[in-house]
């Protein structure tokens, strides 16, 4: 029997219904309708989607729904027989969060195909997150609590945003749409992957995906992420590499050689955000990590300044004050009636607003498909390693594309599906085991400094099942 697996991913707290089921391709259930529950934290489970004899079409189906309003339903066509998706999940670029006026929902999908033999998975990942809304946790959570609202801002835990910047393909699809971006861009990724000589021969949708695949690690907007409860953002603002520079001439987000958003636009909108929402408090970590040119790609201390400048009057934000580490040991309330709601936490070498970060990141135990490293990693984060710091990042999200970096290239130029994404593969599994973990072992670090959980593909759970809950505890304790 022909079968393809799915392995999904449920959560829902809200006051909503959230349901699911998948079918084999003669009608009868490979996943009987199921009711997600806020018990446990994140419900995950394994379906075989499989091809029925006599039955010749070799499509089965997978599907969610919600009762929320605007209610959101997906019935995603899978091919039993080549792996394949189809239907609103196939891009992984147009499966954005749905924001409503009690609710949040993020979802998304890697597309298995067939397996690749990069490592990867060869079940497709579906997930699902349904919580209320989260676009004022931190305001609602003061309200409700007097213990919260006169904690420092170094006794919160802040979902964080993961190389914040590159949901914007905006200079991708400028490069790809000319002969000549797509042969800079070519020259780019190899001073970056030397060994991926295959991507000189890809058409420009080709290359496209192999940028996507190896560098988006979120989907959604500035905006979107803000909403969602994100309230601390990697951004690492620089020049785009030099063979592209003449095309993408700007200050990005750029992830190695890839640019992103850009920086200004990225400021703009928090500052924006920030003025609309006025209980929330926004942190923001400037940095130049894994450029692969900091000689010629760093930007100057004064480009930052005098842009965020810019971005500050463009978004009428003139009146929201900056914080910087030596004010996390105000109260949240005290920050709110000054209206010091932006926060720069950058790193040292930007000689702005620096910061010391405590963070569980290096190269070996995040190049991974393995909860099990990452957890590792975890554990090995304690309260006296935080000594001489300013404030604790814990990171949940494996990097994949450095595993096998050369086949995963190959694979997504040979891929003909926008859903197969390296850096998506992982996103589920690594939440279904980080977030519980952190509920059970972030109180062993210190309450009195600011704790960071880092992911990519923001999501609305983290704040709303786990920052917030640990917030509350630690303001409480």
């Amino acid at each position: 029997m022909t079968s393809k697996g799915v392995d999904y991913y449920f959560v829902n707290t809200s006051s909503y219904a959230l349901n699911a089921e998948a079918k084999n391709t003669d009608g009868s259930y490979a996943l009987s309708p199921i009711s997600v529950t806020s018990s446990p934290l994140i419900t995950t489970g394994n379906c075989q989607v499989s091809l029925e004899f006599p039955y010749l079409d070799p499509y089965g189906s997978f599907q969610f729904s919600t009762t929320t309003t605007p209610s959101k339903a997906v019935n995603e066509s899978i091919n039993t027989v080549t792996g394949n998706t189809s239907g609103p999940l196939a891009d992984m670029m147009d499966t954005p969060s749905l924001i409503g006026s009690d609710f949040a929902l993020s979802y998304g999908m890697f597309d298995a195909g067939t397996g690749s033999g990069t490592g990867l998975t060869n079940q497709d990942q579906i997930y699902a997150y349904l919580t209320p809304s989260q676009k004022n946790w931190m305001g609602n959570l003061a309200a409700s609590n007097a213990s919260v609202n006169a904690a420092p801002l170094a006794s919160f835990v802040l979902p964080g945003a993961h190389d914040a910047g590159t949901f914007d393909l905006t200079q991708v699809n400028k490069l790809c749409g000319s002969a000549a971006g797509v042969a800079a861009l070519a020259a780019a990724i190899l001073s970056w992957i030397p060994g991926a000589t295959i991507i000189l021969g890809l058409a420009a949708a080709q290359l496209k995906g192999v940028v996507v695949g190896e560098a988006v690690t979120q989907k959604d907007n500035t905006t979107t992420m803000l909403d969602l409860g994100c309230r601390y953002f990697d951004f690492r603002p620089g020049y785009a590499p030099s063979a592209v520079r003449s095309i993408s001439p700007g200050v990005y987000h750029i992830h190695n050689v890839v640019p992103g958003a850009t920086y200004q636009g990225f400021m703009q909108d928090v500052l924006t955000w920030l003025v609309a929402n006025p209980t929330e408090i926004v942190a923001v970590s400037l940095g130049t990590a894994g450029f692969n040119d900091h000689s010629t790609m760093d930007p100057s201390t004064e480009t930052l300044q005098s842009q965020f400048i810019a971005a500050q009057q463009a978004a009428g934000a003139t009146s929201i004050q900056i914080g910087a580490a030596s004010d996390l040991q105000t109260a949240y309330k005290d920050l709110i009636a000054a209206n010091k709601r932006l926060f720069f936490l950058n790193q040292p070498s930007l000689n702005w607003y620096p910061a010391e970060k405590y963070d569980s990141y290096n190269d070996d135990d995040y190049a991974t498909t393995d909860p099990a490293t990452i957890i590792r990693a975890l554990n090995g984060m304690t309260k006296s390693g935080q000594a001489g710091h300013d404030y604790t990042v814990l990171q949940f999200q494996a990097t994949a594309t450095n595993q096998n970096v050369v086949n995963n290239v190959l694979a997504l130029a040979d891929s003909l599906s926008n859903a197969y994404e390296p850096l998506m593969s992982t996103k589920a599994d690594m939440d279904s085991n980080t977030y519980p973990w952190a509920l059970t072992n972030v109180p062993n670090l210190g309450d009195d400094q600011l704790v960071v959980l880092l992911n990519d593909f923001v999501d609305n759970a983290l704040a709303g099942s786990v920052a917030s809950a640990l917030t509350l505890e630690r303001c409480t304790s």
